[in-house]
């Protein structure tokens, strides 16, 4: 069993295994196992609420001494698709199934969807979850009625009552160096 098994973090990985990808890979090879977009989490142990609609986030104390950071532990969620997805679709939400899995009750099962446009731009919309999507402060349109919210470096997406930073590979890699 994996530290995010152990600890229920999802998809998310700690930083120290992709500090030591970012250190020994390419960026093509970096791209390739992790992916080219990241939400970073920094508080990262996301547990049951206690009671509805309340999240409760609390840091690990588990993790070794090197992955944190001012004191709090971080956490790199790759926004990748699975290989069979429609047109690179990446599903993010709570359930099993999702590329991007958060085990927060305050995120639905399926609460949002991410697509990667032509122009290179990452694109989310709200997939009609409970607690809504953020970018930056505006509410992201559910699929289907409305344009797409843009997700570039340092957004700060909100799922849920779960905010993340948004980071481009290049950025990742630069954030992983000063390390």
């Amino acid at each position: 069993m994996d530290l995010r098994e152990a600890v229920g973090l999802g998809t998310g990985i700690a930083v120290n295994p992709l500090k030591g990808d970012a250190a020994s890979l390419t960026p093509e090879e970096f791209e390739d196992r992790h992916g080219s977009a990241f939400l970073l989490l920094t508080a990262a142990e996301l547990t049951v609420p206690r009671g509805p609609g309340a999240t409760e986030v609390s840091l690990l104390d588990d993790l070794p001494r090197g992955e944190s950071t001012a004191g709090l532990s971080l956490m790199v969620f790759p926004l990748r698709s699975d290989e069979s997805a429609p047109g690179g679709l990446v599903t993010i939400g709570r359930a099993s199934n999702s590329d991007l899995r958060v085990p927060d009750l305050s995120i639905s099962r399926f609460h949002a969807f991410a697509k990667r446009g032509e122009d290179g731009y990452w694109r989310i919309h709200d997939a009609g979850s409970t607690n809504g999507t953020t970018v930056n402060g505006r509410n992201a349109a559910q699929q289907g009625y409305g344009e797409p919210e843009v997700l570039k470096t340092g957004a700060t997406l909100r799922l849920g009552q779960v905010e993340f930073t948004f980071l481009e590979l290049d950025a990742l890699l630069g954030y992983l160096a000063k390390l």
